[in-house]
């Protein structure tokens, strides 16, 4: 039997188990999740092309179909943010609306049995002029206040204290060290960051004694004198450093205070590279920086990025569909190895990434289920039955050929999945496949549409052969 007629039996097998017959018959208790916390932050400052996919543009019906997707999926937190050039206290009706249509989706997560956070930064705010609408952050219309200078720490903090008195039924809340935010000015340290984040929990306290605050060690590097000067692998070396300050720091900070780490050298091509190689990347966090935030109470959160979705500043992977299920799992297999409960992973155009979505949830829960069999699940959640095996060939070629795997250095390339496609048959094969007419979860978008949008990717996959 080959693969692809394998898949089709489990097709019908499938359908089989779920009839009302099969239901009735005993299963076995559904296993804990490795995962307490399975979350996903939302990235809502780009623009794109078709603008539908932008969630700048997104109103409350698309934002409410897509968190019921992702609870569907087995996702149960989501995060939000404010956007650089909305980083002020409103002044226009566009950003009063996107507040309001957030503060409904608060009470919808909250009814969905899902948590809601919201990330806040320190030293940015916006330049965009008072009554004239925000943009995309592209625009860069932002800039940084050292907390130093007189004024510029409440001026800063009073922003973010707006943000918390909105949202403050959130059930956390994360401190941003950089990367929007930090400062360069060769004065400031981690400290500086830190008096940010003893402040906001201090108001978290005060507003909502169950909220958490993490302060999340994302760009930490940041906090010093020009960071970039000894280039990325410089960077990440002082994240490690940045981050056993505030986990050293975490016992002489409020209760409330736990910590968000990026984890960037358990899986990142740009720290493996900067390392000369996956082999040579130190590891961080280690056992020993994990039991120590444990043996003070406080709680660890991998806020992971750029595997389930990338961003505008690297052109060739922005606005097209993602298929990195290989490196979702071992992401996650590494953090719960860690002993790490609690994982944020990111979208940015969460239309086109329905498959690295639901192999999130489904890993998130489950990370050592079979990658093979979530790419085989999904294919047959969005295409035609007759038409799921060949949908499944194509997410395997492009699984085997995302920038995700063509940016990492050859010892961190995961060995590829079993498929025989060319690029010309994927893109041949991609053109016959028809949408599944009965898709069995709340998708977010059209099957259709998606499989449009899967086309179009196939094209602009230029790195690939």
């Amino acid at each position: 039997m080959t693969r692809r007629e394998f898949v089709a039996a489990c097709a019908v097998t499938a359908a089989a188990a779920s009839s009302p017959t099969a239901a009735l018959s005993s299963a076995p208790a559904a296993p804990k999740p490795a995962f307490a916390m399975r979350g996903v932050y939302f990235h809502d400052g780009f623009a794109a092309e078709p603008s539908r996919h932008a969630p700048l543009n997104w109103h409350y019906p698309e934002w409410e179909r897509q968190m019921r997707w992702m609870r569907a999926c087995g996702v149960n937190a989501v995060e939000f943010a404010t956007m650089l050039e909305f980083n002020r206290i409103p002044s226009t009706d566009f950003e009063r609306k996107k507040i309001a249509d957030r503060l409904k989706l608060l009470e919808l997560v909250h009814k969905l049995g899902m948590q809601f956070g919201y990330l806040l930064t320190n030293t940015v705010v916006s330049t965009v002029p008072d009554g004239e609408a925000p943009g995309a952050q592209l625009g860069n219309r932002a800039k940084t206040l050292c907390p130093r200078e007189p004024g510029n720490f409440e001026k800063t903090l009073d922003i973010a204290r707006f943000y918390m008195k909105t949202y403050r039924e959130a059930d956390f809340f994360e401190q941003f060290a950089a990367d929007w935010g930090g400062c360069e000015c060769g004065k400031c340290g981690v400290g500086d960051y830190l008096r940010y984040v003893r402040a906001q929990a201090e108001i978290a306290a005060e507003l909502n004694p169950k909220a958490k605050l993490f302060a999340d060690t994302w760009c930490i590097a940041f906090w010093r004198k020009n960071p970039m000067e000894g280039g990325w692998r410089a960077v990440f070396d002082h994240e490690i450093e940045g981050t056993r300050e505030v986990i050293a720091a975490l016992g002489s900070l409020p209760k409330n205070v736990h910590i968000a780490m990026p984890c960037h050298h358990l899986y990142r091509p740009l720290a493996f590279k900067e390392y000369g190689g996956k082999a040579k990347t130190p590891v961080f966090p280690t056992k020993a920086d994990l039991a120590k935030v444990r043996s003070l109470g406080r709680d660890t959160l991998a806020w992971t990025h750029f595997v389930m979705d990338d961003d505008a500043y690297r052109p060739p992977a922005w606005g097209i569909v993602h298929c990195e299920v290989r490196y979702i799992a071992d992401l996650l297999r590494k953090l719960k190895a860690a002993e790490v409960n609690r994982v944020v992973g990111n979208l940015y155009l969460p239309m086109l990434q329905l498959g690295n979505t639901f192999a999130f949830g489904k890993l998130s829960r489950e990370p050592d289920m079979e990658v093979g069999k979530i790419v085989s699940d999904f294919a047959s959640l969005m295409a035609h039955p007759a038409d799921r095996a060949a949908l499944d060939d194509v997410l395997r070629w492009m699984e085997n050929h995302s920038y995700w795997q063509e940016q990492m250095p050859e010892d961190g390339k995961l060995p590829p999945m079993e498929c025989s496609l060319s690029k010309e048959e994927a893109i041949r094969a991609a053109d016959a496949i028809r949408p599944n007419p009965k898709p069995d979860l709340p998708l977010p978008y059209p099957a259709a549409d998606w499989l449009a949008d899967l086309r179009r990717s196939l094209g602009r996959m230029t790195w690939a052969a």
